[in-house]
């Protein structure tokens, strides 16, 4: 029996007067909406289940590394990127580029917390290669040449 067909004639008139909706599309506008979440409680499950694997993926890639022969084209874009550096900035001497490969070095294991360019994670190869490209430090420039003014190292 429905909850409309158990209300009295005087209290559906009350119910009538207070309320816009019928009391039949009530009754089934609260089961749609008590359905409804519990609906949205298993999504927000299967969502957080996908999180978790999502998580557990993306840590197993971070343990992979790169090759060997992925450190060796690494190190060859930052020899390539010093020697573009120290053209454009008019450093000539060796020692200077050195410091520039030393300076992008750093910067690639700063930023991923590693201690040696074979820890990188693999997933991480173009960013690495990305940040080789567009890498600058004028400070270092201005470091330089004020060291050979002043005749220091």
């Amino acid at each position: 029996m429905s909850e409309a067909a158990r209300m009295t004639p005087e209290a559906e008139k009350v119910w009538n007067a207070c309320f816009p909706v019928p009391m039949e599309t009530a009754v089934i506008l609260q089961q749609n909406t008590e359905q409804l979440g519990a609906y949205l409680v298993q999504m927000a499950q299967m969502m957080l289940r996908l999180q978790g694997r999502l998580d557990e993926l993306e840590e197993k890639q971070k343990a992979v590394t790169v090759t060997h022969d992925e450190v060796k084209g690494i190190q060859q874009l930052i020899r390539m990127r010093a020697d573009e550096y120290c053209e454009k900035y008019g450093l000539t001497d060796a020692k200077d580029a050195a410091k520039i490969r030393a300076a992008i070095k750093k910067a690639i294991l700063v930023r991923y917390g590693i201690k040696d360019l074979h820890d990188v994670p693999a997933i991480a190869r173009q960013a690495v290669e990305a940040l080789i490209s567009r890498w600058a430090d004028i400070k270092l420039v201005y470091r330089i040449r004020e060291n050979h003014r002043t005749g220091g190292d």
